[in-house]
């Protein structure tokens, strides 16, 4: 579908203009940063609630109640954890990926997130956007980065949306359409225009504007447009009944009849298009009704005799919209029809779902496929992260008071505890059976978050991965060093290379999905920047479900295993099992036909 900057028409602001199959072009409002900003803030209090939930609320009412066993206590603790990391990272993906690009903030504002061409947005655009929503809240959760990005933007997008290929629009509303006043022969419409230009702009704008307004802002500001206008309605009957607001509506369906009656804002062909209006009124009320009930319920639910119906009544709606521009329809009446053409669009062209089994086969096949195939910037992340931690290593074990500019007081208690641990007998870690389901959740939480960061950060040309990886290479480097100068060091490995070996290995392959998406900025071949950085993104994120698979299954080792009693011989070995399992999945698992095909599908739009 192309894409191409429209000019905004007399009811818009700033728009875009899509094509669809149809060959019928839709224009779609771009939603203004103050919308953008409200929603964000009325999603991010509704995280906050479920956060004090999950954190706090839960917990207390079980323990009011008293009905959890203490033998329990740190699985249940473990499962809170695990509800709140997913709330948190899943809650705009869910609403934007599955429920047509809203969330409760957006939609209440009145905005949502469509794919460039206008297609809905998916699940991978949504978790692209939001992933990358961790360099767009900086500097410390003020936003200003992603806010000045989307002010030099001409089409408002933040980083996520320039990664992800999508663009946040206003929802559309109903106007009053001044053909049906004409047809109808309503008496409101008889005698000329009562504004001049300028003024029936402000009005159109504001009545346009309106529903996406708080009550604190609109009443005011339909005052102050009512004061500029009050002298061309003071004789109407109904101004000193209604408030102001609802007075604008009523003078707006009122011009704009009189202006369609009169011909002042009809083009030529103005009787063509109320004779379309006529003729197919019928068609577009069914349509409409149709349409509601699909958007409520679901395409799918529809009978299937409804569903071809739905089809047939769409393409009939597509055609009727090329018809109005073409007869010189009125501003209203292409807004309304390029409303329903839209949502229609919408429906008819929504992604496919993906199954249980389609993720499943990814995770088995595609994602080790993926890997391989994108091993360039894996193999350059896991050299920018070991050969770091090999460097520091050397300079610590020359110099171990260099240690203390990279590394906490806290771990520099560890290693002057572990000689006394390493001579009774204990471990690195070592917890209690009841707790190790909590450790294991904190684990895989943190754990996971770290390989967001080091895939997002690549939004930055690469940059942002490239100082994640240095960083925690050099800080590992620089741990084992000082554990190495205690003689301790097989006392550290023996708790970390029973997890450590996915760990890491996840970790480098989220950095290679961060330096490949990067790289869509410096070199992005023979396509557009922004072609290249949306479709590495793709790929990328698809890398990243991967790495959150790899990294629960290193969260449960980490949780259960590591910090066991088990003998260290057995620990070692345990590690040894792991990384040959990982290696010959990844360099063997996902070769034939289908796990390619999954691959060359991932940068699909």
């Amino acid at each position: 579908m192309a894409q191409t900057a429209a000019p905004a028409a007399p009811l818009l602001d700033r728009g875009v203009e899509v094509e669809t199959p149809e060959h019928v072009a839709i224009g779609y409002v771009l939603a203004d940063l103050g919308s953008r900003f409200a929603a964000l803030l009325i999603d991010f209090l509704i995280l906050i609630g479920g956060g004090l939930l999950f954190g706090f609320g839960l917990p207390w009412l079980m323990d009011e109640l008293g009905i959890l066993p203490e033998a329990l206590e740190g699985a249940w603790t473990a499962i809170l954890v695990a509800l709140g990391f997913l709330w948190t990272w899943g809650y705009f993906v869910y609403f934007e990926g599955l429920r047509d690009g809203q969330t409760p903030g957006k939609k209440r504002m009145g905005i949502r997130v469509v794919q460039d061409g206008g297609y809905p947005v998916d699940v991978r655009g949504a978790a692209i956007r939001n992933l990358l929503r961790l360099v767009d809240i900086q500097p410390g959760a003020t936003c200003l980065f992603g806010g000045a990005v989307m002010m030099l933007h001409p089409q408002t997008k933040r980083l996520g949306d320039l990664a992800a290929g999508t663009v946040v629009v206003r929802e559309r509303t109903d106007a009053p359409l001044p053909e049906e006043a004409a047809v109808a022969g309503d008496g409101a419409a008889v005698g000329p225009p009562r504004l001049a230009e300028a003024e029936w702009s402000a009005l159109s704008q504001y009545v346009a504007r309106r529903e996406g307004l708080a009550p604190e802002v609109r009443a005011p500001l339909s005052m102050r447009i009512l004061a500029h206008l009050d002298r061309h309605f003071a004789d109407h009957p109904q101004r000193r009944v209604l408030a102001p607001d609802a007075f604008l509506v009523v003078a707006h369906r009122e011009e704009s009849a009189r202006r369609a009656a009169s011909g002042a804002v009809a083009r030529g062909g103005s009787g063509q298009a109320r004779t379309l209006f006529r003729r197919q009124k019928g068609t577009w009320e069914a349509y409409r009704d149709l349409l509601g009930r699909a958007q409520r319920d679901g395409l799918a639910k529809l009978p299937e005799h409804e569903v071809s119906r739905f089809g047939a009544l769409y393409r009939e709606v597509a055609a009727d919209l090329a018809r109005a521009r073409t007869y010189g329809g009125s501003p209203e009446l292409l807004y309304t029809l390029e409303r329903a053409v839209g949502g229609g669009h919408n429906l008819l062209y929504r992604p496919e779902a993906r199954t249980w089994a389609a993720l499943k086969h990814w995770l088995v096949a595609g994602f080790p496929a993926l890997v391989r195939k994108r091993w360039r910037p894996v193999a350059l992340a896991s050299a920018l992260f070991y050969v770091p931690a090999l460097i520091s290593f050397g300079a610590t074990v020359a110099e171990p008071a260099i240690a203390r500019d990279f590394v906490g007081p806290e771990m520099m208690v560890r290693v002057e505890e572990s000689v006394e641990k390493e001579a009774r007998g204990e471990g690195y870690v070592e917890e209690e059976v009841p707790l190790m389901p909590l450790l294991a959740s904190r684990l895989v939480s943190n754990n996971v978050q770290v390989t967001f960061l080091a895939f997002a950060a690549g939004i930055l040309a690469g940059l942002g991965t490239v100082w994640v990886l240095v960083l925690n290479g050099v800080l590992l480097g620089t741990v084992s060093a000082l554990f190495h100068n205690e003689g301790t060091l097989l006392h550290l490995y023996t708790f970390v290379l029973p997890h450590g070996v996915i760990e890491l290995t996840a970790i480098c392959i989220a950095g290679g999905a961060g330096l490949w998406m990067g790289s869509g900025m410096l070199l992005p071949g023979r396509q557009t920047r922004g072609q290249a950085l949306v479709e590495r993104a793709r790929e990328g994120v698809s890398m990243i479900a991967g790495t959150a698979m790899l990294l629960v299954f290193a969260g449960l080792i980490e949780g259960f295993i590591s910090p066991s009693d088990l003998p260290r011989p057995a620990k070692l070995a345990l590690a040894a099992v792991f990384a040959l399992i990982l290696a010959a999945y990844l360099a063997f698992s996902g070769r034939d036909a289908a796990a390619r095909a999954a691959v060359e599908e991932v940068a699909a739009r």
